[in-house]
């Protein structure tokens, strides 16, 4: 029952910080910044909002330390959209999903060269 709240919880703060996100995105260096996703504690009193970019003028860490600084802001939002007797603490993380997936795509393809440049060779015998 409470994963099931936590999870509810957990997708409307992560709506009102994405439809706050989309209108701070001159501050966040005019590139394409998005929640994806939202982990609420178990007892409700924190959350870790995962945040990806894309063509951001700012570096990944610039835009964590921004949404950070602000996160008085967003806890404001929440608590102001949202009926919850404890707003929970946020705070901001890049989600690296992405770049991990990128990485080991490019090590299963170095890979894949490599057998096939050793399928080539003769074999000693």
């Amino acid at each position: 029952m409470e994963s099931h709240r936590s999870e509810r919880i957990g997708k409307e703060i992560r709506k009102i910080v994405s439809d706050e996100i989309q209108r701070a995105t001159f501050e966040l260096g005019n590139g394409i910044v998005s929640v994806s996703s939202v982990v609420v504690s178990k007892d409700f009193s924190s959350a870790k909002i995962y945040i990806s970019s894309y063509n951001s003028n700012l570096t990944p860490l610039e835009i964590i330390k921004y949404l950070n600084i602000n996160k008085n802001h967003f806890k404001q939002l929440i608590a102001k959209n949202m009926r919850l007797r404890i707003v929970p603490d946020i705070k901001f993380f890049m989600d690296d999903t992405l770049d991990e997936m990128e990485h080991i795509q490019s090590l299963i393809k170095k890979v894949e060269e490599s057998d096939n440049e050793h399928s080539h060779e003769p074999e000693h015998q």
